[in-house]
């Protein structure tokens, strides 16, 4: 209920109450009776509480894009969950619009310094942004913007391209409007559009071609070097997909700085192709090589091409045996080719498809399995159709293993399944 005399509504007022070292804690215990506790931390360790999730705000926009309204039905329910929730924005990265910022809100971000949070501009002008959302009472975005970075609050924002609705001159304002806000606005990001086959009775949008891709990385070269020159640093970015789908080499790491967006798929590539380098550069001064037999690793169609020159460099440096084979996704259909959306019952095809007999090792990235890195232990993980780890490696008979997508955590996982 309360800690040294502050009211705890959520895990977000404790983070900011319990930073002294002696704790006053007034809680209400399973009888339902009031209780008061003192605890004296020790340093470096932590209290030892821990919360129940917070149940997240439900977005009011209607999104003409929104991915979660391109899921078939039967699905894992988190999964059809649209949270529009400054506090997971604050504590987990998740992206908002900012549309149903109340001014508690506003004052409560401000008060205790909520920062860095991550918004979903998509557009400065308000008419197009309003027509994107979905919401006609879907407010200016450039005011809660200013007003957030005047109180010192970090932004790192994105815009979700749709062809013919938000790109050309709509694009150029929309740059150019947030590069004014920096450095509060540390990072744009552009990422594409995503389609399924899911889209019945939802608006018409053009899907990203990779020539339209190409086009695009032309166009915004410009602004990137000019952006680069005035503010000392690479604020504006663009998707991997966006390079992958063109077939252009993304920019060296040094580009994304502290790879503030790698999560929303700004910068894998780069990030991935320098840590194995650096990996690679350790393996050959301390001259190792690993016994890993044969294995096949499994990955979407957009990194495959990518992922299989990183591959050959390991098996010359390493003397693995790797390969690599692509995955097809059926289930959202083609169009959506990043691993994060790989489900269980296509891979389990590609494993098939590949040849992999009884004991054959199959590799499969990480991030198609639910829960973060320290969850992702034993073969009850479910990808996003339902299906287990356990059940795909009792359906395909192969080692199925679930491996990083992070560089040098890809090379650690090689050194510890196939040690010198």
């Amino acid at each position: 209920m309360a800690v040294n005399g502050a009211a705890i509504d959520d895990p977000i007022d404790f983070m900011f109450a319990s930073s002294d070292m002696a704790l006053d804690i007034s809680f209400v215990g399973a009888d339902q009776k009031p209780h008061e506790v003192t605890i004296t931390r020790t340093l470096g360790e932590p209290i030892g509480l821990s919360f129940e999730p917070i149940k997240p705000r439900i977005c009011s926009n209607k999104c003409i894009f929104c991915f979660v309204d391109q899921m078939p039905k039967g699905l894992r329910p988190s999964l059809c969950i649209k949270d529009e929730d400054y506090r997971l924005s604050f504590l987990f990265g998740n992206f908002i619009t900012a549309t149903n910022l109340s001014k508690a809100d506003l004052s409560r971000i401000e008060n205790l310094h909520l920062s860095p949070l991550y918004v979903s501009v998509h557009a400065t002008d308000p008419r197009i942004r309003v027509e994107m959302l979905g919401n006609p009472n879907a407010p200016p975005v450039l005011p809660v913007l200013e007003r957030l970075v005047k109180a010192g609050i970090t932004l790192h924002t994105q815009i979700v391209l749709c062809p013919g609705i938000n790109d050309g001159e709509v694009l150029e304002r929309t740059v150019s409007d947030l590069a004014l806000l920096f450095p509060g606005v540390q990072t744009v990001a552009i990422v594409p559009v995503g389609l399924t086959k899911f889209r019945a009775q939802l608006p018409e949008i053009e899907p990203v071609s990779p020539e339209y891709a190409a086009k695009l990385i032309q166009e915004m070269r410009p602004f990137q070097a000019q952006l680069r020159e005035r503010l000392g640093r690479q604020v504006l970015l663009l998707s991997d997909e966006f390079y992958l789908m063109s077939s252009a080499m993304p920019p060296e790491a040094s580009e994304y700085g502290a790879f503030e967006q790698i999560e929303n798929g700004v910068g894998i590539v780069a990030a991935f192709l320098a840590e194995i380098d650096e990996a690679l550069d350790r393996a050959r001064r301390d001259r190792r090589a690993l016994a890993l037999s044969k294995a096949v690793l499994l990955t979407g169609k957009l990194a495959s091409p990518i992922i299989s020159q990183a591959v050959e460099r390991l098996n010359r440096a390493l003397g693995t045996r790797l390969s690599v084979a692509e995955v097809r996704n059926e289930f959202f259909g083609e169009s959506v080719t990043v691993a994060g959306l790989l489900v269980g019952q296509d891979i389990g095809r590609a494993i098939s498809e590949a040849g992999l007999a009884d004991g054959d090792i199959a590799l499969i990235p990480d991030v198609a399995l639910e829960g973060d890195s320290e969850e992702r232990k034993g073969d009850s993980r479910r990808f996003i159709d339902g299906i287990t780890l356990g059940e795909l490696k009792q359906k395909t008979g192969a080692t199925v293993l679930a491996a990083p997508v992070c560089g040098s955590e890809f090379v650690r996982f090689l050194e510890e399944l196939a040690p010198l």
